[in-house]
């Protein structure tokens, strides 16, 4: 039988990789608030920027810096954690996540762009309030894979459904949402 402490740890673990998991989305949706939710103010944050260039600052700074070219340049991007394996230690953590991206450019032949890359995220985190946040982020990139021929990306043009980098996206609907939109879909097909 797990004792107290144990199952404490699991909660505090399963609570960290979900702020990894919004972070991702928020990443992805270029949503800068859901990632600033990730992070303690004022977080320290080395990180490498579109075209590889090494930053260090807090994650404001390299949200404001970087966010707006991602919007210029890129149609998509997709993060994926793996391998997660996170020290707790009372109010504090250290988690290191590995992490997959692809991200797709508005002109498929840039390479700078369509590219994917491989990282790991080394975390240290603080609960502060009853809420575990990021307080200290370094990236390490193992590498990056540079691809520059024109692919298919999901539009309406081929049937797939709508990308959106905004609340619209269904990544952001509740099960409310799901449920009114297929009440809704239901009763269209009654109507019919």
């Amino acid at each position: 039988m797990p004792t107290e402490a144990q199952l404490q740890e699991l909660l505090d673990k399963q609570a960290i990789y979900e702020v990894l998991c919004r972070y991702c989305r928020g990443v992805d949706r270029l949503d800068k608030e859901l990632v600033l939710s990730c992070f303690h103010p004022d977080t320290p944050d080395t990180h490498l920027g579109l075209g590889g260039t090494l930053y260090t600052g807090t994650i404001e700074e390299y949200l404001d810096a970087e966010f707006p070219k991602f919007r210029e340049t890129t149609a998509g991007m997709m993060h994926y954690i793996m391998n997660f394996l996170c020290e707790v230690d009372g109010d504090r953590a250290v988690a290191e996540t590995y992490q997959l991206s692809t991200t797709w450019g508005k002109d498929p032949t840039d390479p700078r762009v369509n590219m994917q890359n491989s990282n790991r995220y080394i975390d240290y985190l603080e609960r502060r309030n009853g809420e575990w946040r990021i307080a200290e982020r370094t990236l390490m990139r193992n590498y990056t894979y540079l691809e520059n021929r024109p692919g298919e990306f999901p539009d309406a043009i081929n049937g797939w459904p709508k990308y959106a980098r905004d609340p619209s996206d269904p990544a952001y609907f509740s099960v409310r949402d799901y449920r009114a939109q297929h009440e809704q879909s239901q009763e269209d097909l009654d109507g019919a």
